[in-house]
């Protein structure tokens, strides 16, 4: 949970800082409320979840496109986020007593459980501001 919690959002930033773009991660049923999607994301994971359905293989789901946002143009990429077994243990059907606990303590509002093996958890999103 520590990973997750702490230092996935430490590894973003420093990525971030480093390569001057955007690093997240964002899901459909976040735990956090700092990784719910926007609008476009919104529609990039709908549209990962509707391949998966149709027999997509969630490691290879990526979406990219540049756009012009704001007068300028904007790099964006995003790549699934597939349930590994790891993944279950916090975003599982069913979670130990101790877990949930502090789930629940640290993520009052969780949406990210009931989660099976191969599903789409989520995205990493990267953004860059193209001069």
């Amino acid at each position: 949970m520590e990973v997750c919690n702490t230092k996935a959002p430490q590894i973003a930033a420093k990525v971030a800082t480093e390569a001057g773009m955007q690093v997240s991660r964002i899901s459909l049923k976040n735990r956090n409320s700092d990784n719910a999607p926007n609008v476009w994301q919104k529609t990039v994971l709908e549209n990962f979840e509707a391949r998966k359905a149709a027999g997509a293989d969630p490691t290879t789901l990526e979406f990219s496109e540049i756009v012009e946002h704001d007068g300028s143009k904007e790099f964006r990429f995003m790549k699934a986020i597939p349930t590994d077994g790891v993944c279950l243990a916090c975003h599982g059907e069913s979670l130990a007593n101790d877990v949930q606990a502090t789930i629940t303590t640290l993520y009052p509002n969780d949406r990210a459980t009931d989660y099976k093996l191969g599903d789409i958890r989520g995205s990493f999103v990267v953004t860059k501001m193209l001069h």
